[in-house]
């Protein structure tokens, strides 16, 4: 049975709520799901893709961003598609949360093709990211396990009050400066 491993990295420029999810599925699978629209109404919202723009038109330096909005039942959440890679990488940064990313690991396990979700939500230094976690982190742990479920993933429930509990005290580790598989920077490439 699978169950969200959270925890807060420090690196370099940061420190960043992860949240490690293990799911019985192959990575085309899960980023199938993860990138569906339809999909996506079963565990956080449905969303519209914009157009592909450059943020500062002709500067070459500043990687293209595209406009994305989620649409929750009462209100829109607009955001931004900073980087993303096929069956790797997403990476968002929106309005009301700040930058948040998805990353997809292959791996063997025992049922055969396995794939470890790592979610981050980032943060300019410790403080804030432990406000963020204990602000947000039972809400993402809650959306990623609809997510599982929405796959068939057989995965754990988890009450509102242990939720909390778990994401008011989180672990604090040092990240290698720029050799986490978590980080990845605006331009796509690992930092």
């Amino acid at each position: 049975m699978s169950t969200p491993s959270p925890r807060l990295v420090s690196w370099e420029n940061g420190t960043d709520l992860v949240i490690e999810l293990l799911l019985a599925r192959d990575v085309g699978t899960v980023w199938d799901a993860l990138t569906d629209s339809g999909t996506a109404a079963a565990w956080f919202a449905p969303f519209r893709l914009g157009e592909e723009s450059s943020d500062a038109g002709d500067d070459a330096d500043v990687p293209a961003s595209r406009p994305i909005t989620f649409e929750l039942e009462d209100i829109d959440l607009n955001g931004s598609v900073l980087s993303c890679e096929e069956y790797d990488h997403v990476l968002l940064e929106l309005d009301d949360f700040g930058v948040l990313g998805i990353r997809l690991l292959p791996l063997e396990g025992e049922t055969g093709e396995e794939t470890l979700l790592v979610f981050t939500q980032t943060a300019a230094d410790v403080d804030t990211a432990r406000a963020q976690a204990t602000e947000f982190g039972p809400m993402w742990d809650t959306h990623l396990r609809l997510f599982a479920r929405s796959l068939g993933v057989n995965i754990a429930e988890a009450t509102e009050p242990e939720l909390n509990a778990a994401y008011s005290d989180l672990a604090l580790e040092a990240g290698d400066a720029g050799d986490g598989p978590d980080s990845v920077d605006a331009e796509g490439a690992e930092s």
